[in-house]
């Protein structure tokens, strides 16, 4: 037990660490040496991935565009942005993105983050997808709109492949007074792996009357067959 005298030396120290930028690395700096690749157009896995499977699936959108797959240094970065509440790396991620969909999407296109649920986002003080999808559209040149919110559910990442894909519909909804009718959407989260959120967000849009449904993410990764604990120990270079 620390002595009564020291006991706020560490909070004090952390929040110098935080305020100073030393706890973590510029997010160029992290993000050194990654590469962006493309993947199937529609499902996003790698294109000489076997398993692609498109021609089985009833995909709820039109096309998926993505950074990359879900490997370091992009994984990485990805969850210190999500779990360690690391706006400036999940702006930079955004601002990528939205280059890559830039000019390639209809014109009158919204983006759309896929939804938070409250308990969760106050919990991470921070959501990640609105910070992507705010960045996405600025870089993009497009509107951004909330138009979806979402009940409380389990975090994905702590499901497996078959807990993921029994998200129900309907724990996400229209947001009251949002205008979903005759837009096109650009429909942007982290990770793709199951689909099955996106399914679900996607399908809820064109219920209400979206034109298209276009899928827009950092990376598309395999599902594992358990759940594994996310490592989010910072790797200084």
């Amino acid at each position: 037990m620390q002595p009564k005298a020291k006991r706020w030396h560490a909070p004090f120290d952390k929040f110098v660490d935080d305020w100073m930028g030393l706890t973590l690395p510029r997010p160029r700096v992290a993000l050194e040496g990654f590469e962006q690749s493309d993947g199937c157009s529609w499902c996003g896995v790698p294109v000489a991935d076997e398993q692609c499977d498109c021609a089985e699936r009833r995909l709820q959108w039109s096309r998926v565009f993505r950074l990359g797959t879900y490997g370091p240094p992009l994984s990485t970065c990805i969850l210190q942005g999500k779990y360690m509440a690391w706006p400036e790396m999940l702006e930079l991620l955004g601002m990528i993105l939205g280059e890559r969909i830039k000019g390639c999407v209809p014109p009158r296109s919204v983006v759309v983050p896929v939804p938070m649920p409250m308990m969760r986002r106050w919990f991470r003080r921070i959501d990640h997808t609105d910070v992507i999808a705010r960045h996405v559209a600025r870089a993009a040149k497009l509107p951004y709109r909330k138009l979806l919110s979402r009940s409380d559910a389990t975090p994905q990442a702590a499901l497996t492949a078959t807990g993921r894909k029994a998200l129900k519909g309907r724990t996400m909804r229209k947001r009251i007074f949002s205008r979903v009718r005759g837009r096109s959407v650009i429909l942007v989260d982290d990770v793709l792996t199951t689909g099955r959120t996106l399914e679900v967000a996607a399908r809820t849009l064109r219920s209400e009357g979206a034109i298209s449904v276009i899928v827009a993410v950092l990376a598309v990764t395999d599902m594992p067959r358990k759940a594994k604990k996310c490592d989010l120990r910072v790797q200084h270079p």
